[in-house]
């Protein structure tokens, strides 16, 4: 489409909010669940319509494996007041823990949270970890703020099983980091390409590689810099589509810098006609729909149609940390603070 046409359309759509409600546009229903606590939720991973697993501060687990009915709490031995910000399900029983902060730990279960080992310290002291994601069963990346000067990216090619380090990763500015929001800042596409994105320096930036990981270069994107608190928090990764929100934790309501992006590779970017609705800490699309984009963070939930041109305020949706559906994109789950978890159930044919 013509940017011409686009702008028209936009307008358009502008104009009939001003004198009724927004479309939502996703007809779905919109369930709270009981958690069993009250700590702030971020590391969710979702297998399916019926399972999925939440990390949590004090070393606490939560599963459940009957679509959120019932969620079962466990924590943890040894893991006492460790934030498990980051969490990789591969089944009901099979699921990936990392922390936040140190000590740096990433735990393995295999019986569905029974019992845990240790299959990753760090002994330098320095870590802290943002997030954790796999393109498949066997080969996974896991990355944390700078470590003497730059990012330190783990990679895995045993589904987690051993985890070494990253060659060569990229230089940091001075006062960048990542973000352990939301468990989202890493985007992954199946042909083997990573994006991860990083804040708190002058500008926001992309780390980059599309040979699952092993060499990485870094980009600029146009997304809010300049403070500890602002720059790319969540990004997802469709087709050629690349899409990152964030913005300014510090300032929630400030909707610049919030959105953008990008068709070739991050080397050049875009922002939205109408952006999201202030700082978002995760997006994700709907599997099987490329084009309808979430967006959510603390003070709210946006929703676009169209890949990110035009965000409108999603009012059913309370704003969360964390989102992510199943991959046939029936029913996913959002989390947040106070021990939040929301079920999200899509009607068929959207």
């Amino acid at each position: 489409m013509r940017r011409g046409a686009l702008v028209a359309l936009a307008a358009g759509l502008l104009a009939g909010a001003c004198s009724q409600e927004p479309p939502v546009r996703l007809d779905a229903d919109i369930i709270p669940q009981e958690s069993g606590t009250s700590a702030s939720l971020r590391g969710l991973a979702v297998v399916d319509a019926q399972t999925a697993w939440i990390g949590a501060p004090d070393g606490q687990v939560l599963r459940t494996v009957d679509g959120g009915e019932t969620w079962t709490l466990t924590r943890i031995p040894g893991a006492e007041g460790l934030d498990l910000r980051s969490a990789h399900a591969f089944d009901a029983d099979h699921a990936l823990f990392l922390t936040a902060g140190q000590p740096a730990r990433l735990y393995v279960t295999r019986d569905g949270g029974a019992s845990f080992r240790t299959v990753w310290e760090d002994e330098s002291g320095q870590a802290f970890f943002d997030g954790m994601d796999f393109w498949n069963d066997r080969y996974g990346l896991a990355f944390s703020d700078p470590v003497d000067g730059h990012f330190l990216i783990l990679l895995t090619g045993d589904g987690g099983e051993t985890w070494r380090p990253a060659g060569d990763t990229p230089e940091a500015l001075e006062g960048e980091a990542g973000f352990a929001a939301s468990d989202s800042a890493i985007g992954l596409t199946p042909s083997g390409c990573a994006f991860i994105g990083t804040g708190g320096g002058e500008t926001a930036r992309m780390l980059r590689s599309c040979d699952f990981g092993e060499s990485w270069g870094v980009a600029d994107t146009p997304l809010a810099a300049g403070r500890e608190s602002a720059g790319v928090f969540s990004i997802d990764a469709t087709g050629e589509r690349i899409v990152a929100v964030g913005g300014d934790f510090a300032d929630e309501e400030r909707d610049d810098g919030n959105f953008a992006w990008s068709d070739d590779g991050g080397n050049s970017w875009e922002g939205a006609l109408e952006p999201p609705h202030g700082y978002r800490s995760a997006v994700v699309h709907l599997p099987g729909h490329p084009e309808t984009l979430i967006a959510t963070g603390p003070s709210g939930t946006d929703i676009s149609r169209n890949s990110g041109e035009i965000w409108v305020d999603w009012t059913a949706m309370d704003g969360h940390h964390a989102i992510a559906f199943a991959p046939d994109g029936s029913a996913g789950w959002a989390v947040g603070s106070q021990g939040r978890i929301t079920r999200i159930e899509v009607a068929p044919g959207q």
